[in-house]
């Protein structure tokens, strides 16, 4: 009975290799070339691995685990996203096992329902299936840099694990249980936080656990260490959260400067998203899955829109049920709670962007249990329904199955990746640029299809979608050997001066190459810098804030291409004083200094950028040796 399960799990992943295989041949998306840049240049000699591995600048510890994955999967198969993305589906795989792992624990610990069998491998088998083979995990395991997301939550998982059974065995096996618990699941647990900073939530989902799982006995009381687990995972970190919103702390007040919405229209539209998730899981529509959600409309009120208030109330009274069914079906209250627990980083507070499929990759480890839990309690009022039990179950995972396999597909060609969105999601920006750029890689370029998605964001009524449409425009026209629209110059540079966000740094840098490959009449380096440097004089923005000293950057370095030395160097100093610019900068400022004759300003900023670059950024420090040669030229 125990091998049945296990067969049918092997025929899972076998069932997952086939249904993902043709989606990895699929291009690189979205930030995957931004993230993994760092691997190039150790391809080119330019940073050591070590530099890789430790000096990414993702999150806040950096995501070392990640880095050092990608680095031994390019080292075995090769940069190209094949190799990549077969890497990813590995994880994947690994991750569907430990999901019956833990599924199955759950079970033998009465983590199902209160009066299922416990050693009911079929209903651990049922729930990672179709956790493995959802087609909402594709835009997880085939967009290449989510391993970040897809390593945290293997270790996550693990962590889960070594808890279950070093609770189960804190009585019969004492030394078993202390390694399980003091070892292994801190162990585990940093690992994760290291692949991706959701790894934290590993205490919560514990105290998940403990809450639902470890009940005392009718009559008993729950013990002070139990106690201490529900408390120290779920209340403290409530807390916390709540403090850090009243005292507006830096790291979540300060973000908000830079985000077209404020915090608490963000706590609004998340309830919103949360249901969106669910319903995508519960009653998936592949074509409107994938990447382009930007078009995700913000709540700014209880009643704008009014499907706010109604997922508030909704979310109100689902945790009410499940908490009245813990008993029961805890199952059902364990998987809602580890759904919106897994959601408590992403999807709460902090000023992240509003909608992305892949925070649902561990967070539908939940749903999945909260579905088979509830399929079970169900099932057991069904006593001359349970030949049919079977069939079904399988009709369901083929049917994801075929989804996730016609999704693959959708993935393995960047055209129809762009097309399908298209139709689903209109309005999304970022779907509009990637048809942009798409159109403009074309053989010959395809200017009029082009021209066509520009001009749909400048028709747009906001005003930042009309700037990025006018810089979009502008650069289209520029690459056809046209000139550059006067009133289109003006609505870049004009309007709002914040958010300034990574993609509009990516449309001006776009825009700046563009012309220096091919001037453009109408609108000249120095031109673009003067409107960028107009742009950026009249933000709110602190000068350390990515897009501001990245901008300044970048027009100094339009300076200096028309030699205009003494505005390069003057953006150059805004550029590196908010103390957040890379050394790249202070090594472009550096040599300014060299060129203008200030040789001891020069000196300095060496020793600043000298200071900051990393043992093994040997492109870098080449830079440093070469300017100190030309200082102490100079000074004999």
């Amino acid at each position: 009975e125990a091998l049945m399960p296990r067969l049918a799990l092997l025929a899972s992943l076998i069932l997952a290799v086939v249904v993902y295989w043709a989606g990895l041949s699929g291009p690189f998306v979205f930030d995957d070339a931004q993230n993994l840049a760092a691997i190039n240049d150790w391809l080119q000699g330019r940073i050591g691995w070590v530099a890789v591995v430790f000096g990414n600048g993702s999150g806040l510890f950096g995501r070392p685990v990640s880095m050092a994955s990608f680095v031994a999967n390019v080292a075995l198969l090769g940069p190209e996203s094949w190799g990549l993305k077969l890497g990813n589906l590995f994880i994947h795989l690994i991750n569907g096992v430990l999901v019956f792992v833990l599924f199955g624990s759950l079970t033998r610990q009465g983590g199902l329902t209160r009066d299922a069998k416990r050693e009911n491998g079929w209903a651990a088998w049922f729930g990672a299936a179709i956790w493995l083979l959802h087609p909402l995990l594709v835009s997880t395991v085939l967009y290449v840099v989510q391993r970040m997301a897809m390593l945290s939550a293997l270790f996550t998982l693990l962590a889960l694990i070594a808890y279950l059974h070093g609770r189960t065995t804190l009585h019969s096996r004492p030394t078993r249980a202390r390694i399980l618990l003091l070892l292994a699941l801190p162990g585990f647990s940093t690992l994760a936080v290291l692949s991706k900073e959701n790894g934290v939530l590993v205490l919560p989902l514990c105290a998940l656990i403990e809450l639902f799982v470890f009940v005392p006995a009718v009559g008993m009381k729950r013990s002070w260490k139990s106690r201490l687990v529900v408390v120290m995972g779920l209340v403290v970190p409530a807390v916390i959260a709540i403090g850090l919103v009243v005292f507006q702390a830096p790291m979540v007040a300060s973000g908000y400067l830079n985000r077209p919405f404020t915090l608490e229209q963000r706590l609004l539209t998340e309830t919103r998203v949360l249901w969106d998730y669910a319903r995508a899981y519960i009653a998936p529509n592949g074509p409107r899955m994938g990447l382009y959600h930007d078009d995700f409309v913000v709540s700014t009120g209880l009643f704008a829109p009014a499907t706010t208030a109604f997922a508030i109330a909704a979310w109100l009274g689902l945790v009410a049920f499940a908490w009245r069914m813990r008993r029961a079906v805890p199952g059902f209250a364990l998987g809602i709670g580890i759904f919106l627990v897994c959601h408590a980083l992403e999807s709460s507070i902090f000023p992240l962007l509003i909608y992305f499929e892949h925070r649902n990759y561990l967070a539908t480890t939940g749903l999945a249990w909260a579905l088979v839990s509830l399929a079970t309690f169900t099932i057991a009022t069904l006593q001359s329904q349970r030949r049919i039990i079977p069939a079904a179950g399988a009709a369901i995972v083929i049917l994801l199955s075929v989804a996730t396999f016609a999704r693959a597909h959708v993935w393995s060609n960047r055209e129809s990746l762009l097309q399908q969105s298209l139709v689903f999601h209109p309005a999304s920006r970022w779907l509009r640029s990637d048809l942009i750029l798409n159109a403009m890689q074309k053989n010959p370029p395809a200017i009029s299809e082009a021209r066509t998605h520009a001009d749909y964001m400048i028709a747009d009524s906001d005003p930042l979608t009309k700037r990025y449409g006018a810089i979009e425009r502008v650069l289209i026209d520029c690459a056809a050997g046209g000139s550059a629209d006067r009133n289109l110059v003006d609505l870049m540079f004009n309007g709002p001066s914040e958010p300034i966000e990574a993609d509009l740094l990516l449309a001006f840098d776009s825009l700046a190459d563009g012309i220096a490959r091919q001037p453009c009449s109408g609108l000249s380096p120095g031109q673009l810098a003067d409107g960028l440097v107009q742009l950026l004089d009249r933000t709110r923005l602190p000068v350390g804030t990515l897009g501001v000293w990245r901008l300044r950057y970048r027009a100094a370095n339009l300076y200096a291409a028309v030699d205009r030395i003494e505005d390069a160097i003057s953006q150059s100093e805004l550029a590196v004083a908010g103390g957040n610019a890379q050394p790249q900068a202070m090594l472009f400022l550096a040599g300014l200094y060299l060129e203008n004759g200030d040789i001891q300003k020069a000196s300095l900023e060496l020793d600043k950028a000298e200071a900051a670059l990393g043992a093994n950024e040997v492109f870098g420090h080449q830079i440093v040796a070469k300017y100190r040669a030309r200082i102490l030229e100079h000074q004999n």
